[in-house]
Parts: C-alpha cells; structure tokens; sequence
C-alpha cells in the first residue's frame, strides 16, 4: 500500500502518517461497503460533453455478481446491453449483439474490466493497484477521489465515489474534460441471482 503514496510524499516520516491514513480509510470502506454476491438497482446518468451546455440523459438498471460481472441495460432514451466480465466487454441491442471485445486480445478492454469491477464490486485492493486515492468516511457514509496512477491513461482524469453499504453516486471526468454522472436508485442485494438474472449474464 505504500507505493500509493511514494510518488506523493518524499519524507519517510509523512510516508509512515500517510500509510496509517490510507490503512483507516481503506478499512472504514470495507467495514460499510456489504459483503452480498450480487447487487442490482436502477440507475440514471446525465453526460456533459466539453463546450456543450445541453446534457445527454438516459436511464435503466444493473446487476453485479462479483463471480460473473456486471449487466448494464439502458432503457431510456434507446435500448442498450453492456455486459463486463472478466473475459471482455459485450455490447448489443435487442436485435443481437453489436460489439464483442476480449481481454485477452485489446489490453483497454482489460483495464476498464478491472475499473468497473473493483468499483461496483467494492474492491479497494484492485483500486489501489490502479489509482491514488483520497476521501473519508463515517460510520454511515464515505467518499472516494480517484486519479490514475498512470497519467498517460487515455481514459478518466479523475473519478469521484460516495456509498453507503453500496455505491450511491459516481462521477467520471475524462482526460477531454467531459463529465458523466451517475445516480443510483433501489440497490439491492442479494446472497444470490435469481433465475431471470442469470439469463441476463449468457
């Protein structure tokens, strides 16, 4: 955990204070963030294009297994299937798929599947090995700023997290300066998927 904090704190006695910090803080998230397999929940996003006023709005609902990924289906303004496994990425509509990335094949492809995962899944140990990080929490809520250990990342200058026992709201900055915010609604969670939700995930 150290390395977090090498490229920011040269003294090794603010390195020794930061370590302590970052311990607490990462240990307070994992202690609020729950434990369940699986989480769904309805989502809406606004996205703010760079010099452009009017926002793109759209909505629809999720389902995270932390064994089988995420399922992400936008209902609003137009259907859409985005499907993120450790394997790749899917994309498709109701006609059939549109889109099929590999991990193995597209080095891009296996960065946001590690993004996506460790945040929808709680997974502090897989963002730190991605991120710096800053924040705090309390006994019901906690906030996480993300920026990306490697600065040449052609994806997201910063990203931003508040959660409770789930993750309440996220904001993603691009390196273009785009936003795009996320809100979510409904989470729920669960020991297991049901039926209807492990059809999702084929």
């Amino acid at each position: 955990m150290n390395s977090i904090f090498k490229r920011l704190i040269a003294l090794i006695l603010f390195l020794i204070a930061g370590s302590v910090c970052a311990n607490s803080l990462v240990s307070q998230i994992e202690g609020l963030v729950s434990s369940a397999p699986t989480v769904r929940g309805k989502f809406t996003q606004s996205k703010t294009l760079s010099g452009v006023s009017k926002k793109l709005n759209s909505e629809g609902f999720f389902i995270v297994d932390k064994s089988k990924g995420i399922v992400w289906i936008t209902e609003k303004p137009i259907y859409q299937t985005l499907k993120v496994s450790d394997t790749g990425i899917r994309i498709g509509n109701k006609s059939g798929v549109l889109m099929n990335l590999e991990a193995r094949s597209e080095p891009s492809v296996k960065y946001i599947n590690e993004l996506v995962l460790a945040i929808f899944s709680g997974d502090m140990s897989s963002l730190e090995k991605l991120f710096n990080y800053s924040g705090d929490a309390t006994a019901k809520d906690w906030n996480l700023e993300l920026t990306p250990k490697n600065t040449a990342s052609p994806f997201f200058k910063k990203i931003t997290i508040v959660g409770s026992s789930a993750i309440n709201r996220i904001g993603f900055i691009s390196k273009d300066g785009d936003l795009i915010e996320i809100i979510f609604s409904d989470v729920r969670l669960a020991p297991v998927l049901s039926k209807d939700e492990i059809l999702q995930f084929q």
